[in-house]
């Protein structure tokens, strides 16, 4: 059966592009990578603390809060479930309720939540104020998290304690006191400062369970991610994300271990064709060490990562989440908002899934070119507007629903491609994300095979760039329909024909969310007689 042109606008700009074969071949449902299933929580947004402030960023009022519908409509269409209150400015600024406002923040924050259907990690400072005294700072922190766990533990998801502590700027040493509490016992080694901080986040953790009794918590909310930043020795391989995870596995109170990462890290003068090429390269997923790319910018390839941070936590029986993630640090403007930023995400966001992570927050710090809700034209006082990255977010919800589940892609051409698979009974998810852009676009013309099963329907749903097939577009699509903050996204599924294979084509530099549903297996005959 010939592939399948289901995307809108594409046929006949398809029909001037080289068209490649791929295979999908679907394995054992029963055989889940990960073994558990994806959270309902894994996508979310991270804000820093100053959003909690009145009039923040020329906003009117306060930005969350339930009357703002416009933006309560742009989490829930774009399927948000985790918000993360946290960045540089939690150990910057007063704490959220000490202020004249008192805890109107607060208040707004959760009825925010419960309007838009999230989750809340709040992160509470750490850095002690210049000229409080020892012990200040952790009652502060114990009022206002007894205050939230008392009216709003149905919507927190945990409570963090600080941000990027591992950084040698957080850090106390000679010629330089911040927090006399976190020092460094090596000058000018950030990694041993890390006995120090455990020291000071127990003895706000305890402050906090007093105050909070059952709280989850969660930490280190790590910045690094070089050698230079393990303990005890850079030489010995161990980072503060791994020590902390081992020290607290046992507390029974951690909901997650958290990291942050930015994977293109300072994105230097790259070009917006540049960091469009870097940012959907393979090497990015695949790629076992940090190296240089075009534009002079260095990633750290998702391996890495996942081999010298995370994995070691999984060992350990805990989850990780990256509560604060993004393409490049600032961003890149015509490439990290655009569409290849919602072609990274999304694959972002299933690597990570299928590792078993349980969740990442995507840094939406105001209103930098990685943001994924930005101000409207006239800006914010005239409402909110996404870039493509949310269309990811997205297509992430539609495709992830029950376990990761094992695939084999065979790609003889090697076209740019990647595929995941989630699954729950008797229905299987596939997200297929064709990252070909420019000079080296092409189409994949993708046969889908589940060996002993037939589908009884399938359906597909486009992510599709405005104009489509083109990684640098600053609009998007899913299922036809745009993400506004005016009405609910109203995308729809298109059918494809069911049967021992399905077949699709996806265009260059789309991605397509395919639900496959399965008829009941015949059941057995009984004996004769009966």
């Amino acid at each position: 059966m010939p592939a399948r042109r289901w995307w809108r606008g594409g046929p006949a700009r398809a029909a001037r592009r080289a068209s490649h074969p791929v295979t999908i071949i679907l394995g054992s449902a029963e055989a889940a990578i990960a073994g558990q299933e994806i959270p309902a929580s894994f996508p979310g947004l991270s804000f820093e603390r100053g959003t909690l402030d009145p009039g923040n960023a020329g906003v009117p009022g306060y930005l969350f809060s339930p009357a703002n519908t416009p933006l309560v409509t742009l989490f829930r269409s774009t399927g948000l479930r985790s918000l993360r209150i946290g960045g540089g400015s939690v150990d910057q600024k007063a704490p959220a309720g000490i202020g004249r406002d008192g805890f109107t923040g607060i208040d707004s924050l959760f009825a925010f939540a419960g309007a838009a259907g999230v989750t809340v990690i709040y992160t509470l400072r750490l850095l002690r104020p210049s000229g409080w005294a020892a012990g200040e700072l952790r009652s502060v922190n114990a009022r206002i998290a007894g205050y939230i766990w008392a009216r709003y533990r149905e919507r927190l998801a945990s409570f963090a304690i600080g941000n990027e502590p591992d950084w040698h700027a957080f850090h106390s040493y000679p010629g330089r006191v911040r927090d006399p509490a976190i020092s460094e016992q090596v000058p000018g080694v950030p990694g041993s400062a890390y006995a120090s901080y455990l020291a000071a986040w127990r003895r706000h953790a305890d402050a906090i369970a007093e105050a909070a009794p059952g709280a989850p918590l969660c930490g280190p909310d790590t910045g690094g991610y070089s050698r230079e930043t393990f303990t005890p020795d850079p030489r010995a391989g161990v980072s503060w994300t791994e020590r902390f995870a081992g020290d607290e596995a046992g507390s029974g109170r951690i909901a997650e271990v958290t990291q942050h990462y930015y994977v293109g890290a300072d994105p230097g003068r790259a070009t917006a064709r540049q960091a469009i090429r870097n940012m959907l390269s393979p090497e990015w997923v695949t790629g076992t060490q940090a190296r240089s790319q075009p534009g002079r910018t260095r990633y750290t390839p998702y391996p890495w990562l996942h081999a010298s941070h995370l994995a070691p936590v999984a060992a350990l029986g805990l989850r990780c989440r990256l509560t604060e993630s993004n393409d490049y640090l600032g961003g890149v403007a015509g490439a990290s908002d655009a569409l290849a930023a919602a072609l990274w995400a999304l694959d972002y966001l299933h690597w990570w899934a299928a590792l078993g992570a349980s969740g990442v927050n995507f840094h939406n710090k105001q209103w930098l070119r990685t943001g994924t809700i930005v101000p409207g034209p006239g800006g914010p006082a005239e409402g909110y507007a996404v870039t493509p990255k949310a269309y990811a977010i997205r297509a992430f919800g539609l495709g992830s629903a029950g376990m990761p589940r094992p695939a084999e892609i065979r790609n003889p051409d090697r076209v740019n491609l990647t595929a995941y698979r989630t699954g729950a009974t008797g229905e299987d998810c596939l997200t297929i994300i064709n990252k070909t852009s420019g000079p080296e676009a092409a189409d994949a013309a993708v046969t889908i095979v589940a060996p002993g099963a037939e589908a009884a329907r399938a359906e597909v749903m486009a992510l599709a760039g405005d104009p489509p097939c083109d990684a640098g577009a600053a609009g998007a699509t899913l299922g036809g329909a745009r993400i506004t903050a005016g009405r609910p996204w109203e995308g729809t599924w298109s059918a494809l024909p069911p049967g021992p294979q399905v077949s699709l084509t996806v265009p260059a530099s789309t991605a397509a969310i395919v639900r496959i549903g399965y008829a009941p297996a015949p059941q057995a005959r009984q004996g004769a007689g009966a």
